[in-house]
């Protein structure tokens, strides 16, 4: 396949609890504004966030895999 100017790739996921806390795990980053409701809801955001590595590794398996596996190399 060749690749051209205006392609686009996309991956979706669900990012659940067990996702954050998955990550959480693997991380070592616990902080509560992702995994404590009651804290979180007297921060600025008003609930919990995830981990925004969490995107940056959606990110990084679509241009490390999806894109690669796309292209054909």
């Amino acid at each position: 396949m060749d690749l051209k100017i205006e392609d686009k790739f996309s991956k979706s996921k669900q990012i659940s609890d067990s996702v954050i806390r998955a990550f959480a795990e693997l991380s070592g980053d616990y902080n509560p504004i992702h995994l404590d409701e009651e804290f979180a809801k007297n921060t600025r955001f008003g609930k919990r966030i995830a981990h925004g590595m969490i995107s940056g590794a959606l990110i990084s398996a679509v241009l490390g895999y999806e894109f690669k596996a796309k292209s054909g190399n």
